[in-house]
């Protein structure tokens, strides 16, 4: 007599079997099951793949541990007694080292089945994630790069700002002024001077302003001598002379603190004036033993999240500038409010000292 419905449910099971065993190998996914009072241990197919072993080899946890990375053990015995003596489950990662001495990463988890109030039963996961932490080591590698390259684009263009800076104070300013002056005292000396004298002393004068407006742009305290907060409101005055703008600066700051901040609040003025409506802007400066920080206030109009306000054109030169320095930049949006806040590492300690 055939027993027809016994067979077909060997058959199903059959098939169950092979497609759990298809789908962890393409995960990179094997299962394990420790019986704790039989001392039996199995493992599927995959955990043999993941641990380049032949399927001949009997599992123990003994083998399973000489495959664990030496510098790993401890922790895997560790977690392993706690799961065994009741106290957690856990989710662990490590590396094991295969018979052909290559070294893989594994993400391990585990759970615990109890009976008459003991643990039973361990069950468990191992999952193959070398390559996983490989991208995950690019990604660094390629971010750690990308930071590098702006610091170097940023002090790269804060020398150039410098120099330019400095080569404009002692050359065209100097010379412009030194013309007023030569033309002014010819008005007062000569009793017949040209009608057009007058007017052209004040266009001259006027460059000279304007040329001091680009000085305090490229670099704050070239030529100026200010203090930065008297070089943040001159700034603001330059870029956006009809914004209501605060300045509170609350830290003694050395010369390269004074750049990174004045070229974050530059970033954040350029915001304001291509487009970005403001009624007011409050810029306050302060800092602690270990970071300086900038916090940019100002109204705008309901818009995005505020974690959408980083990547504005204008705000995303706030956030360059920042990270430019070490730094890092949050937003917050809130009643018709943007806060920006930009927390910079301290630099140049001594100077900062030896100034005050």
């Amino acid at each position: 007599m055939w027993d027809i419905p016994d067979m077909a449910e060997d058959d199903r099971l059959g098939r169950l079997r092979v497609h759990l065993e298809t789908v962890q190998r393409i995960a990179g996914l094997g299962s394990w099951e420790a019986d704790v009072r039989t001392d039996e241990l199995t493992w599927s197919a995959n955990v043999y793949r993941i641990l380049g072993l032949p399927g001949t080899v009997e599992p123990s946890y003994e083998r399973f541990l000489s495959a664990v990375h030496p510098d790993d053990r401890r922790r895997i015995v560790r977690v392993h007694a706690d799961a065994l003596e009741g106290r957690a489950a856990y989710s662990i990662e490590h590396r094991i080292v295969r018979p052909d001495g290559s070294i893989r990463h594994v993400h391990e988890e585990a759970i615990t089945e109890h009976e008459d109030g003991e643990v039973a039963r361990l069950l468990g996961t191992m999952q193959d994630i070398t390559e996983e932490m490989q991208l995950t080591r690019n990604l660094i590698d390629t971010e750690s790069r990308r930071r590098e390259l702006l610091h170097r684009l940023v002090r790269t263009s804060e020398q150039e700002r410098a120099q330019l800076a400095g080569d404009l104070h002692d050359g065209p300013i100097q010379m412009l002024t030194v013309a007023a002056m030569r033309l002014e005292h010819l008005g007062m000396v000569e009793a017949d001077t040209p009608d057009w004298l007058p007017a052209a002393v004040d266009t001259v004068r006027d460059t000279v302003v304007k040329l001091r407006d680009v000085l305090v742009e490229l670099h704050p305290r070239a030529g100026a001598g200010a203090g930065l907060d008297a070089t943040l409101t001159q700034l603001a005055l330059t870029v956006v002379p009809d914004l209501d703008v605060r300045v509170e600066v609350e830290a003694e700051t050395s010369d390269a603190e004074d750049r990174a901040v004045f070229g974050i609040v530059q970033e954040a003025l350029w915001d304001v004036r291509e487009g970005e409506p403001s009624r007011h802007l409050d810029i306050r400066v302060a800092a602690d033993e270990t970071d300086l920080e900038v916090v940019l206030t100002g109204s705008a109009e309901p818009g995005g999240p505020a974690s959408e306000l980083l990547g504005r054109a204008g705000l995303l030169g706030v956030r360059e500038r920042t990270e430019g320095v070490g730094g890092r930049c949050t937003a917050e949006a809130e009643d018709g409010t943007v806060a920006v806040r930009c927390l910079l590492p301290r630099v140049d300690r001594r100077a900062v000292a030896a100034r005050g």
